[in-house]
């Protein structure tokens, strides 16, 4: 039967191989896309009455307009400027740019909603909504783009305190829960890229009250705007890599080591 002995010199080689195999550079820098917009399909975007009389019917001098970047609603003759309606805007899409592995945060999107009190009566109001994006990544000598993608939903809370999810001051505050894949990830070449989302101001976990009335489970997160104020939250992103053993260079480390151990019983059994 013929034996296979491993050597010092062989062993170093083989586990030099193995680091070898497992050393290859991580993607530096990235070209980024970032696109958002709302889903202005009925079902998803919805509008109702303010209900400031619950008896009447809407107001007729109000009505609600819909884009891919900007939600509107109120007076017909009224402007979002003028404080006779209010809004829901998309901006910095699409946010294009570098951002380099595991360095600092860069710009996505951004959002802003406007709240107005000069709407009249009855108006109509928001009442849900949806904003979908997608982040698509490019480097230089990679052939495929990688993406991921999230969403947003937009609550809008009644305007009195008894029916706010929370005891706050009057009116309630309104809600956005982000759904998607934050934390989402991929592996390329030997290493796994994730990206790290943030929000100025934080999105932070919601109260159970809060995403129950959102419709979703408690543990959900987001964040709630202000009545009365116009409220922007700039999100950012960054990319973080980290190596992954290859499978070839992990067997390799296995068999130097059974070497290693071969090696040492060799010499055991000689000394003996």
């Amino acid at each position: 039967m013929r034996h296979i002995t491993f050597t010092r010199a062989g062993l170093a080689a083989t586990l030099a191989l193995a680091a070898c195999a497992a050393s290859a550079a991580p993607v530096t820098t990235w070209t980024y896309a970032i696109t958002s917009a709302f889903d202005t399909d009925p079902s998803v975007t919805t509008f109702v009455s303010s209900g400031t009389n619950p008896a009447n019917p809407v107001n007729s001098s109000t009505s609600y307009w819909t884009s891919d970047t900007l939600l509107q609603w109120g007076q017909k003759n009224g402007s979002i400027a003028a404080g006779t309606r209010s809004g829901l805007e998309i901006t910095n899409t699409p946010a294009t740019g570098t951002v380099d592995t595991n360095g600092s945060f860069v710009a996505a999107n951004s959002y802003t909603h406007y709240n107005n009190n000069a709407l009249g009566a009855n108006s109509y109001t928001l009442s849900t909504t949806k904003i979908d994006s997608v982040l698509t990544l490019y480097a230089d000598g990679v052939e495929q783009a990688f993406s991921t993608a999230y969403s947003v939903y937009f609550l809008e809370t009644p305007n009195t305190n008894a029916t706010c999810p929370v005891q706050e001051t009057n009116p309630c505050s309104d809600i956005f829960v982000l759904v998607g894949s934050f934390g989402e990830s991929f592996t390329y070449n030997g290493y796994e890229y994730s990206f790290e989302f943030v929000s100025d101001p934080s999105f932070t976990q919601l109260t159970d009250a809060q995403c129950v009335a959102a419709g979703y489970e408690a543990g959900c997160y987001g964040f709630a705007t202000p009545e009365g104020q116009d409220y922007t939250v700039n999100f950012a992103f960054r990319v973080v890599a980290t190596e992954v053993p290859e499978p070839a260079s992990v067997a390799l480390v296995g068999l130097g080591l059974l070497g290693l151990a071969g090696v040492r019983r060799r010499k055991n059994g000689k000394q003996g």
